[in-house]
């Protein structure tokens, strides 16, 4: 994609260089100098106006490219750490080495709130590629919030993400704020709805 932008302007720049030497190679013997550098002074002007948008497509072009790259390296990043987590979510000693819990908990809480995490981690993804906007952010944050084990993640693993976050950059900021705010909003809402349990049963037909 970067490359379909800069070819252009690459050649635009080109050709506005080797124009005059293509007209001296093709002029006529007698041809009036004096008047066609007259013409050449506006071509000039022309010319630095072409030569500035070809150089900002380029610039264009390079910036999407450094924009992509680094999308792409934070997915990269993301997709490992999905991979661990799943590969600690599988064995509980796993889980105790990669992500101990800070206080006691049962071990089917802790992988909940692991869960929890990751959900929240997702959401961080997504919005600094630009696939969530502030508001769409704000909405996915009050379902998330809507669930016990959310709230109770946030309560125990919260301080960890805002010292994390706010060492980060704007974006990271802006994220951990509103998941502070989302998550108080739920809180002074009411109680989080019952848990359910989920059973073996057979399928029924409602």
């Amino acid at each position: 994609m970067a490359l379909a932008y800069a070819l252009p302007g690459v050649g635009l720049l080109g050709l506005i260089v080797s124009t005059p030497f293509v007209l001296a190679a093709l002029a006529p013997a007698n041809t009036d100098w004096g008047k066609l550098s007259d013409i050449s002074q506006t071509y000039g002007a022309v010319s630095v106006v072409l030569s500035a948008i070809a150089l900002a497509g380029v610039a264009l072009s390079l910036l999407y490219q450094v924009r992509q790259t680094r999308t792409s390296n934070e997915q990269a990043i993301r997709d490992s750490h999905l991979e661990l987590a799943t590969l600690a979510l599988s064995d509980p000693d796993l889980l105790l080495a990669w992500s101990p819990p800070e206080t006691p908990v049962a071990l089917k809480r802790h992988r909940q709130h692991v869960m929890a995490s990751l959900a929240l981690g997702e959401l961080l993804q997504r919005f600094r590629i630009g696939h969530l906007s502030g508001e769409k952010l704000a909405v996915k944050l009050d379902g998330h919030f809507r669930s016990e084990i959310a709230r109770e993640q946030w309560n125990r693993e919260g301080p960890g993400w805002r010292r994390t976050m706010e060492a980060g950059d704007r974006l990271d900021r802006v994220f951990v704020r509103l998941v502070e705010e989302r998550c108080q909003a739920a809180v002074a809402a009411g109680p989080a709805p019952a848990l359910l349990e989920f059973q073996d049963q057979p399928d029924r037909l409602y």
